[in-house]
């Protein structure tokens, strides 16, 4: 095999774990893994019609950022949360959002502002026909854009974990039928947002995570298991 095949298989390896990683993200993200949920080598594999060596590396991928774990002799899982760690990731994620949104308000553009106000227009038709998985995904999107607006990668990556892990602890904590955000809420933060006032868009995005956490129901039964396949198709 030439270098230039080796280079081109690398990149096809790499595109498809990509592709693997995104979907089991989103669909993490969506609040429709449930935490405990066994990530099954070969039904992944056959779904994206690549090899298991594919799929355990996107696998490690998610684990490196603590939303998969793997058991000894039984493989691949999707990460519970004690009440204690789930407490210590709203925690974290409460003083980095502040972080985030004071630093966004002060250097947002009228364009920036745009972009969130279209977004916010899409949280508001996924809510209002009650499309719940979508309503999610939006609105942990609303989080992960604005990071990436506030100009510091770290803080992003950061905060790109700490969402998911926070989807994780309301499918296992929650009662199901609660949304990680309030639309509502978002209108406020993204009004503080518009006033360029860093203190009152800190206030505003403290807040809502506030309700988010009272939201969560530490310690609620968690929701019934579903068919690994039918989850993940959606996302392919």
């Amino acid at each position: 095999m030439t270098n230039a095949a080796i280079d081109q298989e690398d990149e096809k390896g790499g595109s498809r774990i990509d592709s693997i990683y995104k979907a089991l993200f989103q669909a993490i993200l969506a609040q429709e893994l449930a935490p405990g949920t066994k990530l099954r080598e070969e039904t992944i594999g056959s779904l994206f019609q690549v090899s298991r060596t594919i799929v355990r590396a996107a696998l490690n991928r998610l684990h490196t950022e603590a939303l998969v774990e793997f058991r000894p002799n039984r493989g691949a899982f999707v990460a519970s949360t004690t009440p204690e760690e789930a407490r210590q990731v709203f925690e974290a994620r409460n003083a980095i959002e502040r972080e985030v949104f004071s630093k966004l308000a002060a250097r947002i553009t009228d364009r920036q502002i745009v972009t969130l106000e279209k977004h916010l227009e899409l949280e508001h038709r996924a809510d209002g026909v009650r499309n719940h998985a979508e309503a999610i995904l939006l609105s942990g999107n609303f989080h992960l854009i604005a990071a990436e607006m506030a100009g510091n990668q770290v803080l992003a990556g950061f905060l790109k974990t700490l969402i998911s892990r926070t989807s994780l602890i309301l499918v296992q904590h929650s009662t199901g039928q609660e949304t990680e955000c309030s639309v509502d809420e978002h209108a406020l933060v993204l009004a503080a947002l518009r006033k360029r006032d860093p203190e009152a868009a800190a206030i505003a995005i403290v807040d809502h995570m506030q309700h988010v956490f009272q939201r969560a129901r530490i310690g609620q039964n968690p929701r019934i298991e579903r068919d690994l396949t039918d989850i993940l198709l959606p996302y392919l």
